[in-house]
This record gives structure tokens, C-alpha cells and sequence, in this order.
């Protein structure tokens, strides 16, 4: 007799596959093209699992978008061109994805060509791919190509300023290309983010890294709060703003002023980082948001009073889980 039915099992190719195929999400009630009362998705999303992609997948439903979701890797040109020609967004697309798992700069530094494989290969096949059928498309790039010039401290850096890093590293050397390169499209928008925020202690956002570190440099930046910026993401595209924008909130946060306010939220006896002196470790300068409010026409959210907003937010829940995360590695 037939025994009861199992389960097949998938190989690991197919389980990696099945992450690839697009999920649609969003309030809106619609159908998609092709069917009858199609009604085309707002955003066709690349890379809403990672932590930039997933702070801007809840921007956009959180303003009632409907986004088609998709973990396809950026080398599968003629995957991603399939994507487009069956989810045609309305508004455009919106590429989030890289390299993955969790690279760092010292990754990129140790993996180049894998490195030029997400961040050059992998942009430019989703730029071309949306070119070609007339879909406005938003790139992540890097605001850390500027260090604070010491002749000049209060200066502030525009989208028009070259970089000035003198050791930007693999990472940032190849943002800066992938900006030279994305300049011949018509059709693409390069945001900026420089040391995001989020508004809990994540170790991807500022606050998170900050708060896990030994020592702190003394340095002021611009920030990229992601509450704040990643919901004015439709009307920079509804406006098809294409070139370099610097994603960044108004003015700039102080290192030291982070550590001091995560010192006063934190409960009694949590650790916190000393303030290390001489130069900056990273790059650390403040950009320019004139653009960026011009565009979206109205003035941006202060970084400081942003970020510290966020710390007087933060719950004994967040602290708990950086200390409960420090002992565990104090044990290896």
C-alpha cells in the first residue's frame, strides 16, 4: 500500500532560490499586470532583508505603498529583467540588495572583486535593466567619501565637492566609481547614506556600533536617520530626481555627545566606550542637505535632536540585549 505522503526535500539551490521569487506587499487591494483589474505595483524593491532594505520596505508600506519584494541576485541581468517585465512599478525601482550576508569595510578590503561584483557588476545591471524600459530606479550609495578638513572644521561638503578621502579603501573607491558610472543614466538616483540610524541598538545602525566599541573617536558627522528619510523616498521619486543626493538629515551628531546621552539612558552598570584622541579612525564630515530639502520641499529633521530622540526611546529591553550579547562573547 501507498505509504503516507513526505515531503520533498529541497536541495540547497532550490531553498535559495525560492528567496529569490518576488513577494508582493502593501495595503493597496489590486491585481497584478496581466490579470483582470491589473493594477500595477508602486516599487519593485531588490534586497528587503538586509537592514537598509528592510527600513525601507516599512517606509514604503508604512505610507501605503504596494512594493514588489525580490532577493534575486543583481549578477542575474535576465532574471532581473523578467522581474520588471512582469512587475512594471509605476513609481520605479528601488535596488537595496549587495553583496551578501554581513560584509564590512575590512571585507571588501580583503574580497575586491567580489566587492566590484556587487557594487559595480550588480548596480549597473539593475540601472540598464530599468533604463531600458523608461522605470526611474534609486541606488544606495556612500556618503563617506569626505573628511572633515582641518583648516576649515565647520566646513560642509555638496554633492558637487570630489571626495577628499586620501584612504577611501576598496569599499568607498568603488562607491565613488559607481557614482562616475551611474552619471550617463538618465534614469538613476544615487542616495547618499552616510552612518545610519535606527531606532533601536542594532549592531548595523550607529548608535548599536557606537555602544559596542571600545573606544570612540572625536569626530562630528552627518547621520542618515532612517525614520526620518527613507518615507521621503516616493516623493523624491514621484519628482524623478536622478543624479547624487546626499541622504542625510539636517546638520551633524558629536561621537561624544552619542556616548554621553547612551551613558544616561543605559541602566546602571552597562559599559559604555571611552573617547579615544588623535585623528578620526573613518571618515567623518557633514554633508550638505540643501539639495535634498530643496527636492522634497520642506526642511529636514535635525540630526542631534533625531538621534536624540531616539536614545530617550530606547527601552531596558535594548540595553539588556548589548550586555547579554557582551557576555556571551567575553566567554569565548
Amino acid at each position: 500500500s501507498l505509504g503516507s505522503a513526505q515531503p520533498l526535500q529541497r536541495s540547497e539551490r532550490e531553498r535559495e532560490r525560492e528567496k529569490e521569487l518576488p513577494r508582493t506587499t502593501g495595503s493597496a487591494l489590486a491585481q497584478m499586470p496581466g490579470t483582470d483589474g491589473e493594477q500595477a505595483p508602486d516599487f519593485v524593491l531588490l534586497g528587503p532583508a538586509g537592514f537598509l532594505g528592510a527600513a525601507i520596505l516599512r517606509a514604503l508600506e508604512g505610507g501605503g505603498c504596494r512594493v514588489v519584494q525580490s532577493r534575486i541576485r543583481l549578477q542575474d541581468r535576465a532574471g532581473i529583467e523578467r522581474l520588471l517585465d512582469e512587475h512594471r512599478p509605476s513609481l520605479g525601482v528601488i535596488c537595496a540588495a549587495g553583496e551578501r550576508g554581513r560584509p564590512n569595510i575590512s571585507w571588501c578590503d580583503d574580497h575586491p572583486v567580489e566587492t566590484v561584483d556587487a557594487n559595480i557588476t550588480g548596480q549597473l545591471n539593475v540601472a540598464a535593466a530599468a533604463h531600458a524600459r523608461g522605470l526611474h530606479v534609486t541606488l544606495l550609495g556612500t556618503g563617506a567619501l569626505y573628511e572633515a578638513d582641518p583648516s576649515d572644521p565647520s566646513r560642509t561638503f555638496s554633492e558637487a565637492d570630489p571626495p577628499n578621502v586620501k584612504q577611501p579603501g576598496t569599499y568607498v573607491a568603488l562607491r565613488r566609481s559607481m557614482e562616475e558610472l551611474l552619471a550617463y543614466f538618465d534614469n538613476a538616483l544615487i542616495l547618499r547614506v552616510i552612518y545610519p540610524v535606527s531606532s533601536d541598538l542594532d549592531p548595523r545602525g550607529l548608535l548599536g556600533k557606537l555602544l559596542r566599541f571600545e573606544k570612540v573617536d572625536r569626530a562630528a558627522t552627518s547621520v542618515t536617520v532612517l525614520e526620518d528619510l527613507c518615507p521621503l523616498i516616493p516623493d523624491l521619486v514621484r519628482s524623478r530626481t536622478t543624479g547624487t543626493l546626499n541622504f542625510v538629515n539636517a546638520g551633524a551628531v558629536a561621537y561624544a555627545d552619542i556616548v554621553e546621552s547612551l551613558r544616561r539612558r543605559a541602566p546602571a552598570g552597562c559599559p559604555s566606550p571611552a573617547l579615544a584622541d588623535g585623528v578620526p579612525r573613518r571618515p567623518a564630515a557633514t554633508l550638505d542637505a540643501a539639495r535634498m530639502a530643496a527636492v522634497v520641499g520642506r526642511p529636514l529633521p535635525d540630526a542631534s535632536a533625531s538621534v536624540r530622540r531616539i536614545i530617550e526611546g530606547l527601552t531596558l529591553a535594548d540595553f539588556e540585549a548589548v550586555a547579554a550579547e557582551r557576555q556571551e562573547r567575553n566567554k569565548l
